[in-house]
C-alpha cells in the first residue's frame, strides 16, 4: 500500500466500517495484528488467516499467495519499503500493520481478503493506540470501585481495601475481562466486574423484602472478587491475550488460590472466608460452564445471574452493533449459541 501518515489516517477505516462493506467494496486501515497462521490451499501454495483488530473490534481476513507484505517499519523505507521476510512476517503479531483490502462473496458469506500489508514504524503508530479500551475512562472507574468498597462494613470493607490495592489493584483496572466475546479490551476486568456489581447489588434490593437474610456486603464482596483470577488469566500484550497460568489452570482456580491467600494474609473470619469463596467458586453457574460447585446461597445466586446477564448483554451488543439499517437479525453467535435480535432495526450505533 502506499505510505501512511498521520495526514492520511482520517480516510481510513475502521473495523466496523469495514463490516458494513459489500462484496468488490475496497478498503485502507491499520490495525493491530492479533493472530497470524500460515497454512496451504489446494494447490499447495501458502495462505495466511490473520485476525486484526482496532478501537472498533477485530476482523477476521485471508491473505493470499500474492498479497505484498512489505517493510515500511523506519522514515528511509516509509516511500520504499523493502520486502518483508517470512520470518517477519510471522513475528508481526503485537505490531501495527497497514493494509489495503477488497472484500468478496464466498458462498453467500462476506470474505475480507487482505491484499497487501504494511509493517509500519512501531513509534509513530504505537500498538496501544490501536486497541480498544473501555468506554469509560479509567479514573472514572476507579472511583467508582473505592464508592462500591466504601458501601460495606467493617472487615469486608478492610478486605477489599487490602485486595484492591498496590500492584493488585493497578493489575486488576488494566486487565481485559477476556480475549473475546466480552469486554476483551482494555480496564474491561474493572468495567465488567463494576457493571456485575451494581446488578447484583439492584437484584439483592429487589428480593430482600421476600428473603431478608440477604447479605448486602456479602453479595457486594462475592461480585467485587469473582473475576479476580483475571489478572493472572491475561494480559494485555498490546492486545488481550491469555496466559499460560489462564489457559492451563483457568480463572476461577487462580483467583480462588488468590483469595485463599490473601485471606489467611488478612485473618478473614471463617464464615465469611466460606461464603466469598463459594460464590467465587460457583459464579459461573454451572459445572459444564466451568464451576466446580453450583450456587447453593441466595448470595452465590445473585452474583452468578448478575455475571451470567453482563456476558449475554455484552455478546448482544458485539452482535449486532455492526448491522445495517435494515437488518435485525445477527449472524449466529457462537459464544452466546445464538442468534440475537435488534428489535425494530435502527442504526447499529452503541
Amino acid at each position: 500500500m502506499s505510505g501512511i501518515t498521520a495526514s492520511t489516517v482520517a480516510r481510513l477505516l475502521n473495523v466496523s466500517e469495514i463490516k458494513r462493506l459489500t462484496a468488490t467494496d475496497v478498503f485502507k486501515g491499520i490495525f493491530v495484528v492479533n493472530s497470524l497462521t500460515k497454512k496451504m490451499d489446494k494447490n499447495s501454495r501458502p495462505y495466511w488467516e490473520i485476525t486484526v483488530s482496532d478501537t472498533h473490534g477485530n476482523i477476521g481476513a485471508k491473505v493470499w499467495s500474492d498479497a505484498g507484505w512489505w517493510d515500511r517499519s523506519s522514515a528511509e523505507l516509509e516511500n520504499k519499503p523493502d520486502m518483508l521476510s517470512e520470518s517477519r512476517i510471522m513475528d508481526l503479531k503485537g505490531h501495527t500493520v497497514g493494509v489495503t483490502g477488497r472484500v468478496s462473496d464466498y458462498k453467500g458469506q462476506l470474505q475480507f481478503n487482505f491484499n497487501a500489508i504494511s509493517l509500519l514504524n512501531q513509534s509513530k503508530f504505537p500498538p496501544a493506540e490501536y486497541v480498544a479500551s473501555s468506554g469509560i475512562p479509567q479514573q472514572v472507574l476507579i472511583q467508582k470501585l473505592d464508592a462500591i468498597i466504601d458501601k460495606c462494613g467493617g472487615v469486608i470493607r478492610d478486605f477489599l481495601r487490602f485486595v484492591f490495592s498496590g500492584d493488585r489493584a493497578r493489575a486488576f483496572s488494566n486487565a481485559p475481562a477476556a480475549v473475546s466475546n466480552h469486554h476483551a479490551y482494555a480496564h474491561g476486568l474493572l468495567e465488567h466486574t463494576l457493571t456485575v456489581t451494581d446488578s447484583a447489588r439492584n437484584i439483592a434490593d429487589t428480593y430482600r423484602n421476600a428473603y431478608p437474610s440477604i447479605d448486602m456486603n456479602i453479595v457486594t464482596a462475592g461480585a467485587l472478587l469473582h473475576d479476580l483470577g483475571k489478572i493472572d488469566s491475561y494480559s494485555m500484550s498490546p492486545m488481550p491475550e491469555i496466559t499460560l497460568a489462564g489457559a492451563v489452570l483457568d480463572h476461577i482456580a487462580i483467583g480462588y488460590s488468590m483469595f485463599s491467600r490473601l485471606a489467611d494474609e488478612t485473618k478473614l473470619p471463617g464464615d465469611i472466608r466460606v461464603h466469598l469463596g463459594h460464590i467465587m467458586l460457583s459464579h459461573h453457574g454451572q459445572k459444564e460452564f466451568g464451576s466446580p460447585v453450583l450456587p447453593a446461597t441466595p448470595e452465590a445466586l445473585i452474583v452468578s445471574m448478575a455475571d451470567e446477564l453482563d456476558f449475554r448483554l455484552f455478546c448482544w451488543k458485539d452482535a449486532t452493533r455492526d448491522l445495517t439499517p435494515k437488518q435485525e437479525i445477527s449472524a449466529f453467535h457462537f459464544a452466546a449459541q445464538r442468534r440475537f435480535w435488534r428489535v425494530g432495526g435502527g442504526s447499529g450505533d452503541d
